[in-house]
Parts: structure tokens; C-alpha cells; sequence
């Protein structure tokens, strides 16, 4: 087992004062120290310095020493100076702006141990002396005189070093290789020496730099029998067989890959160490000792002995949480839902549903207690019985029912559950981050099976492809067929072991029951969609916007939308990044059929949460309600009736916290709603809705029970904010079942 360990030591902390640097490591990185750039350069520079080599042939081959100037992509002209070793000789090489010029020394003496370099440029003239040779001189083509040279000083290697990123003439091919010391400049004839690391010139970055004559493997001790090997660049402890670890100092688990054998967990599953072996823990879709099989799932099975749970994303439930689920017990112990604001034992808010001594208990902390509640009975634990709870709280009032039974209702002083992790179902995957509150004992998974879940109206695919992610979890028949397999009261008949068969009531067919009998063979035309028919037809044809008709096959272009209870229309405001959001105004023409329905809602309505404007009725009378954030205001149910198929012009203005209602052109109210104006802007996302909401939403849950139902109606003539003209619907536009309005 080899782990390197890489030595970049900070030059105050190890006090290096001859740094040594080692060429390119075992990942392409150069050894250097970088320094900031040196000013005044542009007509003198004068360095002297020390160095010596490594004790192989590469050392003294085609290496870079110092270098100062313009990055350069490889274009002639790049000014710079560099100083490096090619062939034995010292190299100095200099460029102006108009030319290169080089100037090479004689062949160093391999029995001389520390060279010294001088070298140095004036104006245009630059030399070169080593060791006891003879000084060189050379001078740069062309008419420049100056060196415009901004970078940072670079030392023993380039900070990104290839020889490609250098400027043309510079490209020596690899870093230096051996002790660069005693480094002195001056940028005036008359000036003094300065030194290079010292206290006016500090280093700034590095890589791969040690001290000259330290062995790195000094300062590593190695553990278990480990041994330390210096490869130049880096040093690592070489491991004895059984330990790992950058000092050996881990012992080999049965689930490391240098095990012999390594560990046979299969599919993607993760292997877990034990002191006399391993488990796998298998993801969703897998099963058997090693994950080896593939696994369907349509009634999951959890296991507390093999930490089984399956994690869904979050659903909103600040306000309101009201959870049903149905599950079969092996075990009186074990979580059934768990969320949390934090996955730790320190969660902030949670809600847990669990069992305890057998009995149902649902805690929740909204901020300040836990709150519990208990069932009277005790569940069966036989594994015979699917048991039905319902459980949440609305606001700060909480509920329990077992199997029917309203066991009891308790209160907690917050109002809000602010949660952030994901949704658990049968366990959480790390137990230890359960809330210590959240169960009267240490946590375990639930050991059983779960057939349904339903949060705030949302059901969960309790599927290996519904879920998020998991672990360790069954099927509990291990047959495809499922709870929620067959609809509308079909029976399912499994067929082999990943197959099924719906047997269907005579009302309903296809593969999983879901189609009316009436609707096969159906004339709906242009997308519309097929109903069962509760009058003498057959069936009914919910037609999209611009057609109508029994078969939805007559074009028509609509100026008074008819709304008759389960229409809608969704509208995308094009204007909404351009309006002023803490200005709203809403006013359109209403005839009202019936006293009771949504007429507009300006928001996205995906949660309780988000702001919203909207209009509709309450028993014959006019409710308005606003929420510009954490439901700031209540609703306004405004002693006015709205009936008899009358025309009546509806405007609401929403201007910061104020809130004002006119009817055919007279206010009838003027409210503030937020005195201290906590939430002023109305973010409706630009999505409108007239009539109710998607054919798949139920109106009272999309609203949070503001309203009971749909619209039923005309609405014609919608104005938004200032504009001039009225919204327009087109064929393009979403809607459904919305039919052509009366004057």
C-alpha cells in the first residue's frame, strides 16, 4: 500500500535556507518558488548566485533557473530574461522587444560541487560569468534598449510549466533539478545587493520544495513496520501488508480494493466493514448477500437488521402537514417518516412517525418543544395486518388517527415546521443524525412493509425509480404486483417474477385499469381528453381552448371565457421580469353563475408558501385574499354578492401592504395588512390562473382550502397593472373545458 505524501514546506516554518527543488513529480507538476516582481529592471539588472546539481545525468540536461518577464503565448518579441542549464552549460538569454540575444558558458567542472553565476544586463549588453571561467558578454539585436518585464520572479520552475507557455527563446524543457541559494540583484550600477527571500523579497507561492541536505524521510515516521521512500518530488511510507494510510497507520479493512480477496459487493452497492468481515449495502433495485439480484419494488419491505430506508425530495409542509400511510409490522420498533431541518442530533425542527412498544407516536418541534402524540392501541406485529394512520398538524394544533380511531390532539406554542431534508421512509440513512427527541429510544429502522404515503396530497412512487435514493430495501411479496398497481379497483395477478396482470371491473380496461370502457374507441378531436359520463352518453369530451363542441371539433375564437367548475385557463405574463412587483393591479368583467368557486389566482400555487393575489366567492359574497409572504394577511370576505348571471366589474390594487377592492368603479375597502410592512412585493412567478387550476389538481388543496371549487361563470375584459389592453388568449394558450360566454 503507497500513499505520497507531498512536500511543500512553508519556508519560515522549516526555516529553509538552500532550497532544493526536484523537476517535474509523478503528476507533471514543477518544484519551484515563486517571488514578487522586481521593479527597475527595465535598464540594469545584476544577479549573483549559488547552486548545485542532483547526482543524475537529466540535472545537467535542459533546465530552467530563474526567469522574469511577459507570460507570452510563443509570439517573437515577448520581453524576458532566463537563466538555465542546457548541455552542461549555463545558459543567459534575454529579449528587449526587438531580438533575442544568448549568452553560454564554458562547460562546467563536474568535480566542483557549488557553482556560483554572476550575470547581468546594461541597456543592451548583457554577461555571463561562472565559477572561475571567463566573463561572456553578448548584446540584443535591434533598437530597444528596455526590458518590460512585470511577472514574478520564478525560481528552480514555472508556476503552470511547460516550455510552450514561456515566451519564444526561453523554452528551457524541464524545472530545475538540485539547490538554488545566495540569490543577490541589484537593478543600479551604484546600488546594493539585495536579497532574494529576504526580508524586502518573500516568497509568495511554491511547489515541491525542500530544504538542501534535509532527507525528507527524516521528518515522516512511519508506522506498523512502514518504510519511507523518497522519489525526489515526494516521499510516501511504503506499508507493510494489513495497514494503509499516509503513516501507515490505518489498519486494512475488508473493504478496502487491496484486500485479498476484495470485497464482492456488486451493482453499485457500498461495502460496509465489520470486525469478521463485510456487509453490502445494496441500492435500490438490488438485493441478495452481495446486491447480485435485481430487485423490483411496488410494496417496499424494510429491514431494521439491515438499516433499510428510501429518501424522497422535500414536500412543503411549513403550515401544514397531513400525512397517510398504510403499513404491515414485524417488529414493535421503528421509524416510518422522518424530516428534519437538519440531518444531525441537532436537527431544529422535525416530524417523526414511528413505532414505540408497539403503539403509533407522532413528535414534531416546531422551534421551542417536542410535542407527542400516542395511540391507545397497539398495532398487530405479526405482519398479517395492513394498519391505516393518518397524522400531521395544521399550524400548532397536531393529530393522530390509527385505523380510524382519533386517538388524540395536543399543541405546541410555534406555528411553522421549517424543515430542509429530504423525506424518510422506513429508516434515514444515517440513524445517528435522528433528532434525539424524534423517538423515545435509540433510532432503528422499520422492519415491514409500506404500501402508501400520501404528504399534503402528494403521493410517493414508492418504487426503486420513484424514490430519490436507499438502501437495503425488499419487496414484500416479491412479485410485481402492488397497493397501487391496478387502478379503480382492479385486481392484480403477479405473472413470473417482474411481471403482472390487472384483471379490471367491467367499467375500466387497459393494462392497468386506467381507461373507461366508454372512452375506448373515443371521436375526441385536437387533444381534447376523454371523461366517463355520468348522463346518458357514453362519455365526454374535455375540450382545449379554441374548440368546443361534442367532439371538441368546432374552432371558435373566445372574447367571454364560460367557466362551468372544472375549467381553467393558465396565463404567462411575457411582462412579469419588467413589473413593478410591490404595485399590483388586477380588474376584469365577472357574471356569476354559482356562489361558490375560484375566479383569478396570481401566483404558481406549488406551495402554501408561495405569494398570491386572488379573487373568488364564498356563498354568493366577494373573498379577496393577499399573501406577500409567510401569510401575512387573512382572508377579506367582503359583504358584497356577486349573482344572477349580472355583469360586475372586479379591480383589486395592491400597492406595498395596502390593499384596495372596487366594484364597478366604487372602493369598498381600503386595508392595510402589514402595518410594519415585514413583506411588501407580490412575487406571483408571472402565472396567472382563471376559473380553477390544472385538471389534475384539486382546487381546494392547490389553494390551501381557500376556496372549495372551480368557477362557475363567464369572465371577460382581464386587465393587468397599467396595461392597455386586455389579456390575450390564444390556441396556444393552456386551458380546458373553458366555453364560448354570453353578453
Amino acid at each position: 500500500m503507497v500513499c505520497n505524501i507531498n512536500i511543500l514546506f512553508v519556508f519560515a516554518a522549516l526555516n529553509i535556507t538552500r532550497p532544493k527543488f526536484s523537476g517535474l513529480d509523478e503528476f507533471g507538476y514543477s518544484s519551484y518558488v515563486a517571488f514578487p516582481s522586481i521593479a527597475n529592471m527595465g535598464h540594469f539588472y545584476e544577479f549573483h548566485l549559488k547552486l548545485s546539481f542532483a547526482n543524475n545525468a537529466s540535472a545537467l540536461r535542459n533546465n530552467l533557473i530563474l526567469f522574469s518577464g511577459q507570460k507570452g503565448q510563443g509570439i517573437s518579441g515577448d520581453d524576458f530574461f532566463a537563466l538555465g542549464i542546457r548541455t552542461g552549460r549555463i545558459v543567459h538569454k534575454y529579449n528587449l522587444g526587438s531580438g533575442l540575444a544568448t549568452i553560454i558558458s564554458e562547460r562546467l567542472n563536474p568535480r566542483v560541487r557549488i557553482h556560483t553565476v554572476h550575470f547581468g544586463r546594461d541597456l543592451k549588453t548583457g554577461w555571463l560569468k561562472v565559477d572561475g571561467q571567463k566573463r561572456r558578454m553578448g548584446t540584443s539585436p535591434g533598437p530597444l534598449v528596455g526590458l518590460n518585464a512585470f511577472s514574478q520572479l520564478y525560481v528552480g520552475g514555472y508556476e503552470e510549466y511547460t516550455p510552450e507557455l514561456l515566451p519564444a527563446g526561453s523554452r528551457f524543457q524541464n524545472s530545475f533539478q538540485g539547490c538554488i541559494f545566495d540569490i543577490l540583484f541589484r537593478t543600479r550600477h551604484d546600488g546594493k545587493f539585495h536579497s532574494v527571500g529576504g526580508p524586502e523579497l518573500r516568497p509568495i507561492s511554491g511547489r515541491n520544495v525542500g530544504q538542501c541536505g534535509v532527507d525528507p524521510c527524516s521528518l515522516v515516521v512511519c508506522r506498523n513496520g512502514g518504510t519511507c521512500v523518497d522519489s525526489g518530488s515526494s516521499v510516501h511510507c511504503q506499508c507493510v501488508f494489513g495497514w494503509k494510510g499516509a503513516l501507515c497507520t490505518e489498519k486494512l479493512s475488508f473493504c478496502d480494493a487491496e484486500h485479498v480477496p476484495p470485497p464482492s459487493c456488486a451493482r453499485g452497492a457500498t461495502c460496509v466493514p465489520l470486525p469478521n468481515g463485510y456487509t453490502c449495502q445494496c441500492p435500490l433495485g438490488s438485493s441478495g448477500l452481495y446486491c447480485q439480484q435485481a430487485v423490483m419494488i411496488s410494496d417496499p419491505f424494510f429491514s431494521a437488521n439491515q438499516s433499510s430506508w428510501m429518501s424522497f425530495p422535500p414536500i412543503n409542509m411549513r403550515h401544514r402537514t397531513d400525512l397517510q400511510l398504510q403499513f404491515q409490522t414485524l417488529s414493535p420498533e421503528g421509524i416510518l417518516f422522518y424530516t428534519a431541518q437538519h440531518l444531525s442530533s441537532s436537527s431544529g425542527d422535525f416530524l417523526c412517525l414511528s413505532l414505540s412498544a408497539g403503539l403509533v407516536e407522532l413528535r414534531y418541534n416546531l422551534g421551542n418543544r417536542t410535542v407527542i402524540l400516542q395511540s391507545q392501541k397497539e398495532v398487530d406485529v405479526s405482519g398479517m395486518r395492513w394498519h391505516t394512520v393518518k397524522a400531521g398538524r395544521e399550524g400548532n394544533s397536531g393529530f393522530l388517527i390509527l385505523d380510524g380511531e382519533s386517538v388524540s390532539r395536543n399543541f405546541s406554542k410555534g406555528t411553522t415546521l421549517d424543515v430542509g431534508t429530504n423525506i424518510f421512509i422506513g429508516g434515514v440513512s444515517s440513524l445517528n443524525t435522528v433528532s434525539m427527541d424524534a423517538v423515545k429510544k435509540d433510532p432503528v429502522a422499520f422492519t415491514g412493509g409500506i404500501r402508501e404515503v400520501i404528504v399534503n396530497g402528494q403521493e410517493l412512487e414508492l418504487t426503486e425509480t420513484g424514490a430519490l435514493d436507499g438502501a437495503n430495501v425488499g419487496d414484500w411479496d416479491g412479485t410485481a404486483c402492488g397497493y397501487n398497481v391496478c387502478k379503480n379497483g382492479g385486481h392484480c395477478h403477479p405473472v413470473g417474477v417482474s411481471s403482472y396482470r390487472c384483471v379490471c371491473p367491467s367499467m375500466w380496461t387497459g393494462s392497468r385499469c386506467k381507461q373507461s370502457v366508454q372512452c375506448v374507441n373515443n371521436l375526441c378531436q385536437h387533444n381534447s381528453i376523454c371523461v366517463q359520463s355520468t348522463s346518458s352518453a357514453p362519455y365526454s369530451c374535455v375540450c382545449p381552448l379554441g374548440w368546443i363542441g361534442t367532439y371538441c371539433e368546432k374552432e371558435v375564437t373566445l372574447n367571454i371565457f364560460r367557466f362551468i367548475g372544472n375549467s381553467y385557463l393558465k396565463y404567462k405574463d411575457h411582462k412579469h421580469s419588467s413589473r413593478n412587483l410591490t404595485h399590483t393591479e388586477v380588474s376584469l368583467n365577472v357574471s356569476v353563475s354559482q356562489g361558490d368557486g375560484l375566479i383569478i389566482w396570481l401566483g404558481k400555487a406549488k406551495s402554501e408558501d408561495d405569494d398570491y393575489l386572488a379573487i373568488g366567492l364564498e356563498n354568493g359574497h366577494l373573498k379577496v385574499l393577499v399573501n406577500l409572504g409567510d401569510k401575512t394577511a387573512l382572508p377579506l370576505v367582503l359583504q358584497y354578492s356577486l349573482c344572477c348571471n349580472h355583469w360586475t366589474r372586479v379591480s383589486v390594487i395592491h400597492h406595498r401592504t395596502i390593499i384596495q377592492v372596487f366594484l364597478n368603479e366604487e372602493r369598498i375597502i381600503f386595508e392595510d395588512i402589514d402595518p410594519l410592512e415585514q413583506y411588501v412585493a407580490l412575487n406571483y412567478g408571472g402565472v396567472i390562473y382563471l376559473g380553477g387550476f390544472e385538471l389534475n389538481r384539486d382546487v381546494v388543496s392547490a389553494s390551501s382550502g381557500a376556496f372549495s371549487k372551480g368557477f362557475n361563470g363567464s369572465i371577460k375584459d382581464v386587465y393587468l397593472y397599467e396595461d392597455n389592453h386586455p389579456l390575450l388568449f390564444t390556441q396556444s394558450s393552456e386551458g380546458f373545458n373553458v366555453h364560448e360566454g354570453e353578453e
